[in-house]
């Protein structure tokens, strides 16, 4: 075989790669975090604020996971005070797996939620409102 045939069969090669790379790759669709991402981009000064808001507290929010319940403990401050919000618990390897719960609190300032979750990594954005201020508090939990 001379050059001419293997320079010919290397690129007809290349290209049949090339070709399998591009339809294995739109096979695969590639969840995104969410689907208005320029609109939460935006956003992103609020929720500097409502960080800097939370870290000013007393203490952090505690956040238990298990595979049934969510138990979501405020600092000192919040007790006797009405929180209201929400939980974002998203899965980076699964989107299926992704959970949004409501929070609300009793008097001694815990949230206890029930929620099937399955084993592994979540990220968790609380995102909950006190005597008007809103507060974001983000972590990277796992449930057992």
């Amino acid at each position: 075989m001379n050059w001419g045939k293997g320079l010919t069969l290397a690129l007809i090669a290349f290209a049949g790669m090339m070709t399998w790379f591009v339809i294995k790759s739109t096979q695969h669709p590639s969840p995104l975090v969410t689907e208005d991402y320029y609109g939460a981009e935006l956003k992103f000064q609020g929720r500097i604020d409502e960080v800097a808001r939370a870290k000013a507290l007393s203490a952090p929010v505690g956040l238990v996971l298990a595979r049934d319940m969510v138990t979501i403990t405020f600092p000192a401050e919040a007790r006797g005070k009405r929180i209201t919000g929400s939980l974002s618990l998203l899965r980076p390897n699964d989107p299926r797996a992704d959970r949004t719960l409501v929070v609300s609190t009793d008097s001694l300032g815990v949230c206890r939620a029930t929620a099937d979750l399955l084993p592994g990594r979540y990220n968790a954005a609380l995102s909950w409102t006190m005597d008007g201020s809103t507060y974001l508090t983000e972590d990277k939990v796992y449930v057992p």
